[in-house]
């Protein structure tokens, strides 16, 4: 954990803002969890582009559009949320070789 490099925020911010989101957070927090989710989701597709595991590139491409911060997509329960949060977090993780 020490050997931290620049490329680990960009899969360790989006599991990190994710876990706290799992608590009960003022609107701004989510808000906030979108532009982190999504950037780093656009920065994992720029990356993926040139791979041949089309299912993994399509998967970051949907999360990029559910986290939009620009046109949210709203889905009004925490439990749903919750649902989708965890395996947005695993996709970040197990993925965090491909940066």
């Amino acid at each position: 954990m020490n050997n931290l490099k620049q490329k680990d925020f960009l899969w360790l911010a989006p599991i990190v803002v994710l876990l706290i989101g799992l608590l009960p957070m003022p609107y701004g927090f989510y808000t906030l969890s979108r532009i982190i989710i999504c950037f780093c989701s656009v920065i994992f597709i720029l990356n993926l582009k040139n791979e041949n595991n089309i299912l993994i590139l399509w998967i970051f491409i949907f999360a990029a559009i559910l986290y939009n911060p620009i046109i949210p997509i709203h889905l009004y329960d925490k439990s749903l949320w919750i649902f989708i949060n965890i395996p947005t977090m695993l996709l970040f993780y197990l993925n965090r070789n491909k940066l």
